[in-house]
């Protein structure tokens, strides 16, 4: 089993998971207050939370920058919180699961900070960072191939100018750690 697979590894749990919730949400409707009722009957046409609640852009950005202050000074908890609040706010925010990636790896979430940057990579797919942090998962979890994997896609987009300076040195310097270097080709 890989930190890959996640929660929902096979259609079945998927399936059940999806029921539940459903039947969850069925029993849960009728017994909310007005305002949450039409608070979710806003969003059904897609839109944000944020956007229907009339967040700005401007604020969401003023969340971000507090969640990646919070992260920089070691209040991963207080963190969390923040960029959760704005993934609820606004679930394609992708800056905001780069972040939240970033925390859970701090503490060694590794299943779920790679969650978190496959979220990321879904957004932002030729972003070498998110292969970065993802190959660092990889390799903390001795998943050596797929961390190669990982790390020679972040290696390919930095090397077209993507990412940010210094990307393509990282993802040099970590494909040459010996268990990566000599880890044989991932198979999908």
């Amino acid at each position: 089993m890989s930190i890959l697979d996640g929660p929902f590894s096979n259609k079945d749990t998927l399936r059940d998971a999806t029921v539940f919730a459903n039947d969850v949400i069925a029993r849960t409707l009728p017994h909310l207050d007005e305002k949450t009722r039409d608070l979710m009957e806003a969003t059904k046409d897609g839109r944000s939370l944020g956007d229907v609640l009339g967040i700005t852009k401007e604020q969401k950005v003023a969340l971000l920058d507090l969640g990646c202050r919070l992260l920089q000074v070691g209040e991963t908890d207080k963190a969390v919180d923040v960029l959760m609040r704005l993934n609820q706010l606004d679930p394609l925010e992708e800056r905001a699961l780069y972040a939240l990636g970033v925390a859970c790896q701090t503490r060694g979430e590794l299943e779920k900070a790679a969650q978190m940057y496959l979220q990321f990579l879904a957004l932002d797919a030729t972003n070498p960072m998110g292969y970065l942090r993802l190959g660092e998962c990889l390799l903390a979890a001795k998943e050596f191939s797929e961390a190669q994997a990982a790390l020679l896609t972040a290696k390919e987009f930095a090397q077209e100018g993507k990412g940010q300076p210094g990307n393509l040195e990282e993802a040099v310097r970590l494909l040459a750690i010996p268990e990566v270097a000599s880890a044989a080709p991932a198979v999908n």
